[in-house]
């Protein structure tokens, strides 16, 4: 046989149903049949498989979801599709939940399934894709990416701040990747544990105490027994991302936590240990912060054996390639498009840009590169000379087909200018238009069509 042709294992005790797709499938595919566990298992171990075509009820009380678990178990990203006589909707949210990535009745359309088929297949290659480029980024450096000499100053902080539980301040400009440095200490200090981010800025203040610290039933109305993050995290790592929106009380009490490793949940005095290591980051400046107040004194100097600040893309120009180029890739595959080049001359000019939005905003010009083929300038309004549609070429056309010409543009002028005042983030320029960020991309397609 072709060994370019998709492998498919079938795994079935109904003959009947195994000599139809055996008759509909064969000269499109490589097909191998199983009719019982052991069977399949042994032949996927033996041959490997593109995927798999499991049914839910093997007789005997024979469960599918549970050889659907040990597939999983040997190989994660094998797509399995499960087969069921009841295609009810309960019956697809419970093979879905299980893992499957899809589910059939036993009278397959055979065109659909076809496209089912190539659908999983192809989903689970972009996923085999992704993770073997961020394994491969992991390997080197997690995914603090760059070769600076700030870089690799930036590096060896992390390594200090990950030897022990001490807590760990890290500022820098919004976009430089505060998160990645906490979750490269995070991977360094205690891999397989809790990594638990808290967005401070996102939780009301009325709240907070009860999120950081949780309650126990009858504390005050309503209160139920809930655990707070510091309970979750215990000896894994607890974030705290923009610190600096805390209220200075709930200051107060962060800093015993980390003085004294542990607390108590609101409504009680029984003490609770926290076993792990307490990170925080803010993007305001640190003299500002400490002089109005937003930053405790106090606990910043529990913090001052270990701040790291993240450098700014614009004093690191020199990881400017390298970046684009692992972003493009990346975004290649997640969005399913051609990988594209960026010449000389293109990349030059990304090493020339100060990014004020640092890290971030090149990603998201990156990702409006893969969607639309060119980078947005700020001046895409400022004149017609670059336009297509003069009154001479106009006039050539049906109206019709003038109108079109017109709108697409427009739509193409428009949407530059948005997306280029968004600095290249594709979410923020797609609500400040009134579209969702499917319907936004739908439009660049058809705009370079």
């Amino acid at each position: 046989m072709d060994s370019d042709r998709v492998r498919i294992l079938i795994v079935d005790d109904d003959e009947t149903f195994l000599g139809d797709l055996a008759r509909l499938m064969t000269d499109r595919y490589e097909i191998v049949m199983s009719h019982n566990a052991k069977e399949a298992l042994s032949a996927h171990e033996q041959l490997g498989f593109d995927a798999v075509l499991l049914d839910i009820d093997l007789g005997r009380g024979v469960d599918g979801f549970e050889i659907l678990d040990a597939f999983h178990a040997s190989d994660p990203s094998l797509p399995v599709i499960m087969v069921t006589r009841d295609s009810s909707a309960a019956s697809a949210i419970a093979a879905l939940k299980k893992g499957a990535v899809d589910y059939i009745d036993k009278r397959p359309d055979l065109g659909d399934l076809e496209r089912r088929i190539s659908r999983a297949i192809e989903e689970q290659r972009v996923i085999r894709l992704n993770d073997a480029l961020r394994k491969e980024i992991d390997e080197l450096h997690g995914e603090m990416i760059g070769e600076s000499e700030k870089m690799r100053e930036l590096r060896r902080e992390i390594a200090f701040a990950a030897q022990g539980p001490g807590p760990v301040l890290i500022t820098g400009e919004t976009g430089t990747g505060k998160e990645l440095v906490a979750r490269e200490i995070h991977r360094r200090f205690c891999p397989g544990k809790a990594f638990l981010p808290l967005n401070c800025a996102a939780v009301p203040h009325e709240t907070f105490s009860l999120k950081l610290f949780g309650s126990v039933r009858g504390a005050f109305t309503g209160a139920e027994d809930i655990p707070g993050i510091f309970e979750l995290a215990y000896d894994g790592v607890l974030f705290l991302d923009e610190i600096t929106e805390i209220d200075p009380s709930l200051q107060a009490e962060l800093l015993r936590v980390i003085e004294e490793r542990e607390f108590e949940r609101n409504g009680t005095s029984r003490r609770i240990p926290f076993r792990g290591k307490l990170l925080a980051s803010t993007n305001r400046s640190l003299p500002e912060s400490l002089e109005n107040g937003s930053l405790r004194k106090d606990l910043y100097f529990r913090f001052g054996t270990h701040v790291i600040n993240v450098p700014p893309l614009r004093d690191r120009r020199e990881d400017v390639p390298v970046l684009a180029r692992y972003f493009l890739e990346r975004k290649s595959v997640e969005l399913k498009r051609p990988k594209r080049e960026i010449g000389d001359e293109m990349m030059t000019d990304l090493c020339r840009r100060d990014w004020p939005g640092n890290v971030r905003e090149l990603e998201n010009a990156i990702e409006a590169y893969v969607v639309r083929g060119a980078f947005t300038g700020p001046n895409i309004f400022a004149g017609d000379s670059g336009s297509a549609l003069s009154g001479e070429a106009l006039f050539h056309m049906g109206y019709r087909d003038a109108k079109t010409a017109v709108l697409k543009e427009f739509q193409r002028k428009y949407t530059d200018a948005i997306i280029a005042a968004c600095g290249g983030d594709l979410g923020a320029a797609a609500q400040r238009m009134g579209l969702t960020r499917f319907g936004l991309r739908k439009m660049l397609n058809e705009i370079n069509t």
